[in-house]
């Protein structure tokens, strides 16, 4: 991608810690319980629909203790989520807020989550181009089936444009930071040949409406 190509970029910065909801945890295939760790109060997780309120179950040496499953964020307490790359492997960390301090969630590969998550909500677009995952993660879709040279932006067609005008709002509205590189090669039997790269920020990908945002504009050029 050396020639012919627009770019949209924003370089704005990226929170370290971000706020999530609830039907963000329950995409990423989790179930948020109130109980005991080892006889103490605690908030933790569990896979979705594995374990029942009233259970005691051991996992990693601790007792486990289920008193009620929430179905909500608890009030005054916030689901919080950051990316950290430890020995050149990404992991999502995720922990509840609350006024009596903060009880760690889960530490999982983003990979294996976003997989789950993707697959889910039938988010094909990103399940099929994505490239790799840390901080930011990359998606390369290349849909050139002829060989030609890349138009120029003037030469776009308007619902080429509109592509554009959908990834400038995400960046501006959704994510504060992304790179979109784009080449057209124009169209050919109703099929418009292109080749795209997008890097965005890998903790803005866990909201559902980010996710599904993104899942779209992939897909309008098909």
């Amino acid at each position: 991608m050396l020639e012919g190509y627009y770019i949209v970029e924003n370089t704005g910065i990226v929170p370290a810690v971000r706020r999530f909801g609830f039907k963000d945890l329950k995409a990423w295939g989790y179930d948020l319980h109130l109980g005991t760790i080892d006889g103490r109060e605690a908030y933790f997780v569990s896979n979705v629909g594995t374990r029942e309120e009233g259970e005691t179950y051991r996992q990693d040496g601790k007792e486990y203790h289920i008193s009620e499953t929430r179905r909500e964020i608890p009030k005054d307490a916030r689901l919080l989520a950051r990316i950290v790359v430890e020995k050149g492997q990404p992991y999502l960390e995720f922990w509840l807020d609350t006024e009596e301090g903060d009880f760690p969630l889960a530490k999982e590969d983003p990979r294996l989550i976003l997989h789950r998550f993707w697959t889910e909500k039938k988010f094909n677009q990103l399940e099929k181009h994505v490239g790799s995952v840390g901080l930011t993660t990359d998606f390369f879709k290349d849909r050139v089936f002829v060989k030609s040279l890349p138009l120029t932006y003037e030469e776009y067609p308007p619902k080429v444009r509109k592509v554009l005008r959908e990834v400038r709002d995400i960046h501006r509205d959704m994510t504060g930071f992304g790179r979109f590189v784009f080449q057209y090669f124009g169209e050919e039997d109703k099929a418009h040949h292109y080749r795209l790269w997008w890097l965005l920020p890998t903790i803005h990908l866990f909201d559902v409406e980010v996710s599904n945002e993104v899942d779209k504009v992939l897909a309008m050029l098909d």
